[in-house]
């Protein structure tokens, strides 16, 4: 699994084990990129328990009663042509027009070339098809008054009401987004272009509308009409050739609004259309898997309609999501804090606000009903009870069934309904509003089912959905074939896409690809450069090999926070080897390690912060640059609080740390213990990995590629970027920033980023301080080179969608050049190129020959595919860099949206790929090309400063009003001075 370290030590195990788990997971159940730290429960489940594939085929999909079809024939001839004819198009066929794309300069050659099995399924239209839209409009709108949230559940529930009702409307030949709009495969008769339909809405738990149900008005105007045919010619013309209004975007908004018509009229699947997601309960009736605190798996398949050369394709893959189980609220909640004492509870509120519950305690009268969250008091109605009111303490007048005085809650059930309640001394829940509450007692509310849980996943959640997620690739493959094309209506006889004059041919098609050669990597041996060949993207080193720039360490100690077994003997151990992988250090200041007790847990975080910031100020007073921190278990808003006293708050010095699990510094069991040190011993595996780390973040080169692999790169005169931006994720505080990141190469051996960072505007993908950040990168470039400023810039821009492309380049460019502007004299700037990299796609290969296939069955490490599956008007590529040890690998897909170095297609693959092995924590090549891999690091560490305001729901003091304030936050942009020409993110 890991490279080998002095004396034949696997080098870096935990770090190659982390890159793997990103990309086991199927569908990211956890999205953003997540330290090893927060991680490693993860990673121990799912390398132990990860599901065997018995196929009898050595683990190679091979559909029954099929032949493999080969790649189609037309479509690489008409890839062929149009390379010929290669010009600069515009965007318009994107829908972003007006700013042109560089066209595919060629098709790669190098590499051994292959055929690879694709999630994409061949759709096929009837020339003449006509698709007829129109728009809903409804009136009075669905708006939630008080927060002002459209209300999407009900707008698809009065839809649906509207179809049942209309006959013009029912039918196979029609299809709708449940929201504003409705496809038909013949023209409706509508008056004027027009027609206002009344509908009395009610809940599919009424038997029909009620006294008190409301009208709305629904309007249905004709919006034109779509031709497929038009984008079938699109698809096989020159470049910027277009038809008079034809808009690619919008066709391909019908057909996938027609292909979810059939799982959309599945009764047993929950699913979103706006999402193309849908989930489906197990076959034995279960929940679904189990993930502990009160959340279960549910396995689901994702549909995409997408375009290549010639053809239109639909992309299937499987999905995996959290949802709450159909249960008994008051369960759910003890699933969630199983012993709950004092304000244990408080945590559960965020948990089951927004829930839709049941309730039947009116006989034959099933309700059902949000919870707004806890019963709290509200002034005007002059309650006296405490927050989260109880059955026993929540006490109202009732002249119903007592005359005067007041009413428990627990009393009104007993006599209203001759209900005895089973948990008076249990929160109850408000499934009014906060104006106007409506108490209920839990143990009588029933959790509805199909509601998906979207707020981020604890760490035990997270491996548990790892363990559900992470299959083989034929298990994975057969599920799409068997399970998702039946569930999405992929057929040549489904009638709901017959009537549109469309079919799916249920077969997987097939792509041509090529495995890239392996890339070889340096270190040092004593003073002399060292090559080393590599296997499946890891490599092995000898005994004697150091880092190609080892530094040494100095002013730095071991902190533990919690008294533990690790002593002197195991911390000079440490140092042995980290001197053997070329970093030397002094004694630390505390050979026995710096005890600081924490009290640990959620309701003992203020207590714990402070600790942690006391033996911060007293590491920064005592001259500390380094600190090596064992945690006693996997624990994020330790993690966050460190980082942040020691990176941020402490301006007297800023502190290096790096943060560990302690029970990985020791060697497991393992039935593979021959060449190893005994268990319980002092890892080597380990201690090369925190070597690593600290070599990196204290300006040293940890390995180099030879000089002939690094293409354009070769002369030192490139700078290579890295760019990203995350967003707040569910349970965060409202208004909340997005983090964006810039990194930037500063030796010509790539092997230094250093960077810069900001909190900016919530939700807004472009980086807003973009020059500034740019300039810094610039400057110290400019500082590090003699003075000189770098003649080409490489940016690997990580997180943007295929919409954003052209915000990319008339917003984020245009502030990179004035910050070029600004430096070159003369005013000649750079020549810039900039590659998208894109992780949140559906697309996967399947090797079709195990000669073809790593060990897990995956595609070989290096397989790049730039054709079939690819833009029919643009340049891009997928490649898998990496070997994926568990599960199916994800590829990444890289697309140029700017290229004024006059790369071609086996230069810039090449060079993706060979950058890949240069990511500094590990001896392997990993999934994503390291500049953009850094950015995403550096924006989780902004994350991290801002810890309690993105996991606001886990923080008892704060309330659903609490708003993130730009003018009281902890952190908004940098690190202290003498980390910020270092790689103190990593």
């Amino acid at each position: 699994m890991s490279g080998r370290g002095p004396g034949g030590a696997a080098l870096a195990e935990p770090v190659v084990e982390i890159v793997v788990v990103e990309e086991a997971i199927e569908e990211a159940a956890v999205e953003e990129v997540m330290d090893e730290t927060i991680v490693e429960a993860a990673v121990v489940q799912v390398t132990e328990e990860v599901v065997v594939d018995n196929d009898p085929n050595g683990g190679i999909f091979t559909p029954q009663n099929e032949t493999l079809q080969p790649p189609d024939q037309k479509v690489e001839e008409k890839e062929n042509t149009l390379l010929r004819r290669g010009e600069e198009f515009s965007l318009s066929g994107l829908s972003i027009d007006d700013v042109p794309l560089p066209g595919r300069p060629s098709y790669g050659t190098q590499g051994r070339p292959i055929v690879l099995r694709t999630n994409y399924f061949n759709m096929l239209s009837q020339p003449g098809a006509k698709i007829f839209r129109y728009q809903l409009d409804i009136s009075p709108k669905l708006v939630d008054e008080r927060t002002g949230r459209v209300q999407r559940r009900k707008i698809r529930r009065l839809i649906q009401l509207v179809i049942q009702n209309t006959p013009p409307l029912q039918g196979s030949g029609i299809a709708t987004d449940y929201a504003k709009l409705v496809f038909s495969a013949k023209q409706l008769s509508l008056e004027d272009g027009s027609r206002t339909l009344k509908q009395r809405y009610y809940e599919p738990e009424d038997q029909g509308p009620g006294p008190k149900s409301k009208d709305y008005l629904v309007k249905i105007t004709e919006d034109g009409s779509l031709s497929v045919q038009e984008l079938v010619d699109y698809l096989s013309s020159p470049a910027g050739v277009t038809s008079a209004g034809f808009d690619k975007a919008e066709i391909l908004q019908a057909l996938n609004i027609i292909m979810m018509r059939t799982a959309n009229d599945d009764p047993t699947s929950y699913g979103s259309t706006t999402r193309n997601k849908f989930y489906r309960l197990p076959e034995d009736k279960s929940p679904g898997f189990d993930l502990g605190g009160g959340l279960v798996a549910l396995k689901g398949f994702y549909t995409s309609v997408r375009t290549s050369t010639l053809r239109i394709l639909v992309n299937v893959n499987v999905a995996n999501a959290a949802f709450y189980p159909a249960m008994n609220l008051l369960g759910l909640m003890r699933l969630h804090t199983p012993n709950p004492a004092g304000d244990a509870y408080s945590g559960v509120e965020g948990f089951i606000t927004r829930l839709r519950v049941s309730h039947q305690y009116i006989k034959n009268n099933k309700r059902i009903k949000t919870v707004q969250g806890f019963a709290h008091p509200v002034p005007k109605f002059k309650h006296d009870f405490p927050p989260m009111g109880t059955a026993h303490s929540i006490k109202f007048e009732c002249s119903e069934l007592q005359s005067s005085g007041k009413i428990s809650v627990y009393q009104y059930f007993k006599r209203k309904y001759n209900i005895e309640l089973k948990k008076p001394d249990d929160p109850c829940v408000n499934l009014g509003t906060k104006e106007k509450p409506v108490f209920v007692p839990p143990e009588l509310c029933e959790v509805v089912p199909g509601q998906q849980y979207n707020k981020k996943l604890d760490g035990n959640q997270t491996s548990r959905m790892l363990q559900f997620a992470v299959r083989k690739p034929a298990e994975n493959a057969r599920r799409i074939v068997d399970q998702g094309a039946k569930m999405m209506g992929l057929s040549l006889t489904n009638p709901n896409l017959l009537e549109f004059g469309v079919k799916v041919d249920p077969r997987m098609i097939s792509v041509r690809a090529r495995i890239l050669p392996p890339v070889p990597i340096q270190y040092k041996t004593g003073k002399i450069a060292k090559t080393f060949t590599t296997s499946n993207g890891s490599w092995n080193l000898a005994g004697g090999t150091s880092f190609s720039d080892g530094r040494y360490l100095r002013n730095w100690t071991v902190v533990k926070f919690a008294a533990n077994d690790i002593g002197r003997q195991d911390i000079a151990k440490f140092r042995d080897y980290a001197r053997n992988c070329g970093v030397g250090s002094d004694e630390p200041a505390h050979p026995d390690g710096f005890l600081v007790e924490l009290q640990t847990g959620k309701f003992n975080q203020d207590a714990d912060d402070k600790a942690i910031e006391g033996f911060i100020r007293t590491a920064a007073e005592r001259g500390m640059k380094v600190l090596l921190v064992f945690l006693p278990s996997v624990d994020a808003f330790i993690y966050s609080r460190v980082k942040f006293w020691a990176e941020v708050h402490y301006a007297t010095l800023g502190i290096h740390t790096i943060c560990s699990a302690e029970r990985k510094i020791r060697v497991k069991p393992s039935p593979d213990n021959n060449f190893r040190p005994p268990p319980g011993a002092v890892s080597p595996d380990y201690c090369a990995n925190i070597a690593h780390k600290f070599n990196l973040k204290l300006g040293g080169i940890n390995q180099a590629l030879p000089s002939d692999k690094l293409g354009i790169l070769k002369d030192g005169k490139t700078m290579l970027v890295g760019m990203d931006v995350t967003h707040p994720s569910p349970g965060s505080l409202e208004a909340s920033p997005s983090i964006a990141g810039v990194v930037a190469s500063i030796d010509g051996q790539y092997g230094q980023w250093p960077a810069s960072m900001r909190a900016q505007a919530g939700k807004q993908e472009m980086i807003q301080e973009l020059e500034e950040m740019f300039g810094e990168r610039l400057d110290l470039w400019q500082k590090k080179n003699r003075g000189a400023f770098p003649e080409r810039i490489i940016v690997y821009r990580d997180g943007v969608s295929e919409g954003q492309y052209r915000t990319l380049l008339v917003d984020e460019l245009p502030r990179v050049r004035e910050a070029c502007r600004k430096r070159y004299p003369g005013g000649k700037g750079p020549k810039i190129s900039i590659i998208v990299c894109g992780k949140r796609h559906h697309t996967r290969f399947y090797p079709t020959n195990p000669q073809n296939a790593d060990r897990s069955t995956n595609p070989k490490n290096g397989t790049v595919v730039d054709r079939g599956v690819t833009m029919e008007k643009g340049w891009d590529f997928f490649l898998q860099a990496h070997t994926a040890i568990k599960g199916t690998a994800k590829p990444t897909h890289y697309v140029v949206i700017l290229d004024e170095n006059g790369m071609n297609a086996d230069g810039l693959e090449s060079l993706t790929h060979n950058l890949c092995y240069l990511f500094g924590r590990a001896t392997k090549a990993v999934s994503l090309c390291p500049p953009a891999y850094y950015a995403d690091l550096l924006c989780e560490r902004g994350r991290a400063y801002l810890y309690r305001e993105f996991n606001a729901r886990d923080n008892i003091t704060t309330t659903s009003e609490q708003k993130f304030d730009w003018n009281r936050s902890p952190w908004v942009k940098g690190v202290h001075a003498s980390l910020s020409d270092t790689m103190f993110y990593i």
